[in-house]
């Protein structure tokens, strides 16, 4: 419609590349992190993500696995439930108001206290759009993800 063909190949094609090399990057991980993304906790109600969700699928993405694969969508879990899931890292959108969270009220609520990322301090926030918008962006956030889950293994993307 456009009369832009060409162009809309070489994007694909590029979209495509990015894709296989943070595939490849994250390929070599023995042990994926469990990671939680947490939507909201207002009110102290901890709104998660689990499997069949935009949030699942950039946690796979970057290599690792999400902690909460029980139910799909997004839904309302319990203290026991973030406890038992054991979460090496907590995810985040990076926003203000009723949804945001700093990391250390974050880590003191009861549900997260107990948890690895909560002794090791590890929340990672980002751009939502960015994050889980699933446009050209993905595989750099998905890159970029990954760096910061496995900083050590996974470089940051370029540009």
């Amino acid at each position: 419609a456009l009369g832009a063909a060409g162009k809309g190949r070489a994007l694909a094609d590029s979209i495509q590349t990015r894709f296989a090399e943070t595939a490849m990057a994250v390929s070599d991980i023995k042990n994926p992190l469990k990671v939680v993304f947490i939507l909201s906790t207002a009110g102290g109600r901890v709104m998660a993500a689990g499997k069949d969700s935009h949030a699942n699928g950039i946690i796979e993405l970057a290599g690792a696995k999400n902690a909460f694969t029980g139910f799909s969508g997004y839904k309302q879990v319990t203290d026991e439930a973030i406890i038992g899931a054991a979460p090496d890292v907590i995810l985040m959108m990076d926003r203000g108001g009723d949804h945001d969270a700093s990391a250390d009220s974050l880590f003191d609520m009861p549900a997260f206290s107990r948890t690895p990322a909560a002794n090791k301090k590890r929340l990672i926030k980002m751009d939502g759009m960015y994050l889980l918008g699933f446009g050209p962006r993905t595989p750099k956030a998905a890159r970029e993800l990954a760096s910061k889950l496995y900083p050590e293994t996974v470089s940051a993307p370029e540009g």
